[in-house]
């Protein structure tokens, strides 16, 4: 049976309007608001353009920076483009596109405008 391993993302930030601005940019799409018990959430849309599959969060319980979990991104078109608008985004690379292995394709690793380390994977 075929699954979808990640389910629901939460990336933790410090400022809301910071860090939207940062993903819209980077991935060049609106996040949507979804209001959870009068709070809302910044969401970031599912492959169906369905549904959700993460959102920005400010919560007291977790902050933003490189402990943690690593979350990678599908880069599109491909890794290199992304990086730039990771950079043109107020953002920084940590680890330059490096391949993966042969006919695994590529990653990188960067660091979003509230601190937190993620990655971007692609075949390009």
């Amino acid at each position: 049976m075929a699954i979808e391993l990640v389910n629901w993302v939460e990336i933790p930030v410090q400022n809301m309007v910071r860090a939207r601005k940062f993903y819209e940019a980077v991935f060049e799409f609106s996040l949507a608001d979804v209001e959870i018990d009068g709070v809302t959430y910044p969401c970031f849309p599912n492959k169906n353009d369905d549904g959700f599959s993460g959102a920005l969060v400010q919560y007291d319980f977790t902050s933003p920076g490189r402990s943690g979990a690593l979350v990678y991104f599908a880069a599109s078109p491909d890794v290199a483009t992304m990086l730039g608008r990771v950079l043109a985004a107020g953002g920084n690379i940590i680890r330059e596109r490096t391949e993966i292995a042969p006919g695994f394709g590529y990653y990188a690793l960067f660091e979003d405008s509230e601190g937190n380390t993620l990655a971007l994977q692609g075949m390009e």
